[in-house]
């Protein structure tokens, strides 16, 4: 067994023991804590924990942010944090990523399992919820992957330029489609471009019932000339921007196969790539007849979708 199957080895073994208490927990709710307009909630069903969004307000249960396989903790459950994967199409080795949104921690825990050298940069808002990625998602923070309790637009205006990301992965979005305006405008994806190598992408998970889909898709496309989509169950559409080359639908499966052979990832990335479709491609979206989000003209029913 070479170094970095043995070091896979030695990490899942490391996950495995950090969550081998949650296996004798009762099905239910184990947890739950207030935290801004919420309640963080743990509930398990079987083997499966979920991360669920309580609004304080409506109570409403809708909102499942994270969930984990007790069995299979790197196993990327949900669909759209599989196609967010197809990032690494563009850029299979990447040394170092940015990723806005840590949630339970799952697309963080399987770049850091599967890529043993890239360094992993993450903020996060709540720091409540990096505590109970730690406490019940069987996260474990090191030099290769780093938290940082902050806005991830302020992070990376404090960063220097010059120390660059192969791949920025945008993923803030709540279960009713809200995700911060600052982090939607055609001014931030410009400072994303600004910390992207000259191979790098970047990969933003929207929501459809937000309503402004065709709105980001038009403002991205405004700074990455090269735009791709992948809508996913659960209303899901990641998007995927970059100044690198494009490629056709035949690079892409071999791409996706060739990276599912070398990694063995234990979920289809060929199945994805299956959906992923350049933005020309499309006959759903019409650019010419919408607004590019700015910093200083927000539309004025942008942020009806939130509850406060």
């Amino acid at each position: 067994m070479n170094n970095y199957r043995y070091w896979q080895v030695k990490n899942l073994e490391g996950i495995r023991e950090r969550i081998y208490w949650l296996h004798k927990q009762p099905d239910g709710i184990i947890f739950s804590q207030p935290s801004g307009i919420h309640f963080l909630t743990i509930k398990k069903v079987k083997f499966i924990i979920q991360l669920v969004l309580v609004e304080q307000i409506t109570l409403k249960m809708d909102w499942v942010q994270s969930i984990l396989n007790l069995n299979d903790p790197i196993y990327l459950i949900f669909p759209y944090t599989q196609a967010m994967m197809l990032a690494l199409l563009w850029n299979s080795q990447p040394k170092k990523i940015y990723i806005a949104g840590f949630g339970g921690g799952s697309i963080p825990q399987f770049l850091h399992h599967y890529f043993p050298e890239v360094i992993i940069e993450c903020t996060e808002v709540d720091a409540n919820i990096l505590s109970i990625a730690q406490n019940f998602f069987g996260v474990e923070l090191n030099e290769r992957l780093r938290v940082k309790i902050q806005d991830g637009r302020e992070y990376l205006e404090q960063k220097n330029c010059q120390d660059k990301y192969d791949i920025i992965m945008i993923d803030v979005a709540f279960g009713n489609g809200y995700m911060s305006y600052n982090l939607a405008t055609q001014e931030f994806y410009q400072l994303c471009d600004r910390n992207l190598s000259k191979s790098g992408v970047i990969v933003v998970n929207i929501l459809k019932n937000n309503g402004f889909e065709v709105e980001y898709l038009k403002t991205i496309k405004t700074v990455f000339p090269h735009l791709y989509i992948c809508n996913t169950s659960g209303g899901n559409t990641i998007i995927i921007g970059t100044r690198n080359r494009p490629i056709d639908k035949k690079e892409i499966r071999e791409k996706a196969k060739s990276l599912q052979h070398s990694h063995q990832f234990s979920f289809p990335l060929v199945d994805r790539s299956n959906n992923l479709k350049v933005i020309e491609e499309s006959s759903n979206f019409n650019l010419e007849n919408v607004p590019i989000l700015q910093d200083n003209a927000s539309p004025s029913n942008y942020f009806n979708s939130w509850l406060f």
